[in-house]
């Protein structure tokens, strides 16, 4: 049913205190993420002359800042507290945003005060078992320093939830270290994990070194490649041949490259991209039919 906006207050217990503290554009920011089918649930006090939140602060707010008179709300009365703080943990996860590791404290904090499963809570919010035991493992099993780095953004959730099933917080955080640095990106983070939980005393460099260059081969084998011709360049051999340097640089980075081998790698790299611009154009402007660069055909064409 539609309240006015002014019959509305936020719940002391609950009430977003970074919101209240914002004003003009720092509000209207943070309040441009909301979806608009955010739902607003009341319940009524003071003998029904005003209605405090439950869940749809967010919702309210733009909608007070917006200067609406009346918002569509769901008044419930008989909610248990069990009830308000499934609601929450669902408005949390699906509209705000919360940050992993609060969210995944909020789950175990949960489950431990009215003694539910994962698979019940996950009944109860629409929320799936597998999400839940993500986040629950930022807190349970990754190491607390690394739990901060997730806090922080060094370390993605899927970074953070993927080392967390490693054993051990010592190993955990030697693999945690390239993400950090930026070395890799999170997309290679879910092999390397496989790789060290099979081979719990095999070094990390080494799982990296295997990992990324078992990816370049596995994209040569993946890959669909044309017959080459049987004259001029073997296409197969080139594009395979590419890979291989792309895997090559990929391992740059985790090497120790004494200053005169810098400068040479350098130049050669120079002298290459610059290769490899020429025939990108090339390829970027022959005719599909003839091989004909695209100028020379218009030339003949006249």
């Amino acid at each position: 049913m539609l309240i006015p906006v002014g019959q509305i207050v936020a719940d002391p217990a609950q009430q977003d205190r970074q919101l209240e503290s914002k004003t003009g554009p720092d509000l209207r920011k943070v309040l441009s993420n909301v979806g608009t089918n955010q739902p607003v649930v009341v319940r009524q006090t003071n003998g029904g002359s005003s209605f405090m939140i439950v869940v749809g602060e967010r919702r309210w707010r733009v909608a007070s800042f917006e200067g609406q008179r009346e918002i569509e709300c769901e008044i419930r009365d008989a909610l248990s507290e069990q009830e308000v703080r499934e609601l929450q943990l669902s408005e949390s996860y699906y509209h705000e945003s919360v940050p992993s590791m609060k969210m995944g404290k909020a789950f175990l904090d949960y489950r431990e005060s009215f003694g539910i499963s994962q698979q019940e809570l996950a009944r109860r919010t629409g929320i799936t078992p597998g999400t839940i035991h993500h986040y629950e493992s930022l807190v349970r099993n990754l190491a607390p320093d690394l739990g901060e780095r997730v806090a922080s953004g060094e370390l993605t959730f899927k970074e953070g939830r993927s080392i967390a099933d490693i054993d051990g917080h010592d190993r955990q955080r030697e693999i945690a270290e390239p993400f950090i640095s930026g070395r890799l990106s999170s997309v290679y983070v879910e092999k390397i994990v496989g790789h060290a939980k099979k081979n719990p005393t095999k070094p990390v460099e080494q799982i990296l070194e295997d990992v990324l260059r078992g990816t370049k081969a596995e994209e040569r084998v993946q890959k669909e490649v044309t017959p080459a011709p049987k004259v001029g360049v073997d296409i197969s051999k080139l594009e395979a041949g590419a890979l291989d340097i792309a895997g090559e640089l990929d391992l740059l980075p985790l090497q120790v490259i004494p200053e005169y081998r810098r400068l040479n790698i350098i130049s050669t790299l120079r002298i290459l991209d610059s290769k490899v611009q020429g025939a990108i154009t090339f390829l970027s402007t022959t005719h599909p039919r003839t091989g004909i660069p695209q100028p020379l055909l218009k030339a003949v064409e006249k």
